[in-house]
């Protein structure tokens, strides 16, 4: 049996489904409590987040309700439909190649008011469902799967950069926020878009990279629920490392991105400006949509 297939043999609906009404929206609780609530709590999604809350040099943060990053918004319960209705969304921004959304496509309220709009990003290495493929190979490893995500995400950059210049460019339109941005796993292209997004944003280096490596946290419980059913349906024949490998990151795969940058641009200062076209007014403009000031100040 093809792994991917086991993965989704994977029971998805919880029995003890909340009331939409009753989930918590980080922006509406008190400031405090919000860091807490990071991580939407979703039937279906395992990595839906909200961006607000970073802070910059300048003393400003990001505000919150207005960015988050999320996995494939697919196979979502009626109360998980809801849900994502009660966080007043213009748009959804879609990483995924065209197979993937023809796999697995949007599930909405027939009703929603959101907008749709396809940027794909068709690294096959961060393509969950094509690297399962790999998992059959005899002797992969997890170092095998770790240096293929590695290359990913230089391609992301040395090939996808235009993609993330005209979804960034987006951003600087009013009517395009609340939104958010996803791909399958909400790990590797849409891990890449919050960090230049972050940046960006003035958001210092080791926040961002926080903020990537919090998949881990997010994903874990349900990464090992993945690689107990892999297991058993499988008799132990898959190795558990590769499959953990898969399914997180780690902070070499963003800087490999970041190198790739440093060679092809000489910084990210150089990136933002020749190759996400990002000058001093046009970051400013995005300061002033997603920013406002920090807690005390």
């Amino acid at each position: 049996m093809n792994p991917i297939d086991i993965i989704r043999s994977l029971p998805t609906v919880k029995p003890e489904s909340i009331d939409a009404e009753l989930r918590p929206i980080p922006a509406e609780v008190p400031l405090s409590d919000r860091e807490d609530l990071r991580k939407l709590p979703f039937d279906n999604m395992h990595n839906f987040r909200d961006l607000g809350g970073f802070t910059t040099a300048d003393g400003r943060a990001v505000k919150w309700g207005v960015i988050y990053r999320a996995d494939k918004i697919a196979g979502l319960s009626l109360q998980d439909q809801r849900y994502l209705e009660r966080l007043n969304l213009r748009k959804i921004i879609d990483f995924r190649s065209d197979e993937e959304r023809y796999e697995a496509p949007h599930s909405l309220l027939p009703e929603t008011g959101i907008t749709i709009e396809a940027h794909p990003v068709t690294v096959e290495a961060a393509q969950i469902e094509k690297v399962t493929a790999r998992l059959q190979q005899e002797n992969v490893t997890a170092e095998d799967i770790a240096l293929f995500l590695i290359e990913a995400n230089r391609e992301m950059i040395e090939r996808f950069t235009p993609v993330y210049k005209q979804w960034l460019h987006s951003l600087l339109a009013e009517n395009s926020h609340p939104q958010v941005f996803h791909c399958t796993a909400g790990k590797d292209r849409t891990g890449l878009a919050a960090a230049l997004l972050l940046r960006i944003l003035g958001v210092a280096p080791d926040q961002v990279m926080h903020d990537y490596l919090a998949t881990n946290l997010y994903t874990g419980a349900r990464v090992e629920q993945i690689v107990h059913h892999i297991n058993e349906m499988t008799m132990h024949q898959v190795n558990e490392d590769v499959i953990r490998m898969l399914f997180k990151v780690q902070s070499r795969f963003l800087n490999e991105a970041y190198k790739s940058i440093d060679e092809h641009y000489g910084d990210f200062a150089g990136y933002i400006e020749i190759g996400l076209g990002f000058g001093e007014s046009e970051c400013n403009r995005l300061r002033a949509l997603l920013l406002e000031p920090a807690p005390g100040r």
